[in-house]
């Protein structure tokens, strides 16, 4: 390298030479590590009922709002058919008694009803207004224990595992049961657990958020970090994501090496 050409360098073009040569001359680091799945996640619902279907198994992919899991929704189909027969015969009370308060209240400004008459069709009013909120929010009730009647994937996933059983009843009334157990579809995260040290030295890398390397048996997937926290006794466990698809043949449990720049 002909430093007395460096030299002759300005002043910018000099330091971005230096900081270039010095990023060169830094060696990548290689941290053993292991996959595991991403965002792994144990899926449940918060009602008791039977369950009537199970849709997936494991080992499958399935993409975002699938349908995984159905309970037999009859009992609460029929309620809901209740609360929704419940507003409609309160929709014409409850328009009848806003007309009747509004022409009661052209009827006062004629002077042509008492002051008695006129609370009475304003507390009228007010109780019908009062009997309709409340089966307008008994509907809406009704319409979300309707929905948990169905287990559906919350993102693209990964099935690892079917715990619910086409018949089996399940009881949410102490804690609610898992049904299925995902994670997501088409990523990995391999873990490294750090000696303090070790986290010293790739402090400076890990704060720059500059994209790391998964390598499983040379085969190579850019990479970010997701999580960093105390490990046990005194180590730390890095956590960091595949940005693009994994490859299919990466499972949990593979030994990798997590490359930075």
């Amino acid at each position: 390298m002909n430093f007395n050409r460096i030299s002759t360098l300005k002043p910018p073009v000099l330091a971005a030479f230096m900081l270039l040569f010095a990023a060169q001359t830094v060696q990548a680091a290689e941290l053993p590590a292991t996959l595991m799945w991403a965002d792994r996640t144990a899926l449940s619902l918060p009602i008791s009922g039977q369950i009537q279907d199970v849709y997936v198994c494991a080992g499958q992919t399935v993409p975002s709002g699938s349908l995984l899991v159905s309970l037999d929704a009859r009992r609460l189909d029929a309620r809901l058919a209740e609360a929704r027969a419940g507003v409609k015969a309160l929709e014409r009370k409850h328009a009848e008694a806003q007309r009747e308060a509004k022409r009661a209240d052209e009827l006062y400004a004629r002077t042509v009803l008492s002051n008695v008459e006129l609370e009475k069709a304003h507390i009228e009013q007010q109780k019908t207004e009062g009997e309709y909120q409340q089966a307008l929010a008994r509907l809406k009730l009704a319409e979300v224990e309707r929905g948990y009647t169905q287990l559906k994937a919350p993102y693209d996933a990964r099935i690892l595992q079917v715990m619910a059983r086409t018949g089996e009843s399940i009881s949410a009334s102490m804690q609610a049961p898992t049904l299925v157990e995902v994670a997501l579809a088409n990523t990995v995260d391999a873990v490294a657990i750090l000696k303090p040290n070790e986290l010293r030295m790739l402090n400076q890398v890990l704060k720059s958020g500059v994209p790391l390397t998964i390598d499983v048996e040379g085969q190579r997937v850019v990479a970010t970090v997701v999580g960093l926290e105390s490990w046990r006794d005194g180590d730390y466990r890095l956590v960091v994501r595949a940005q693009a698809p994994a490859p299919e043949d990466w499972l949990a449990g593979m030994r990798a090496k997590v490359i930075t720049p």
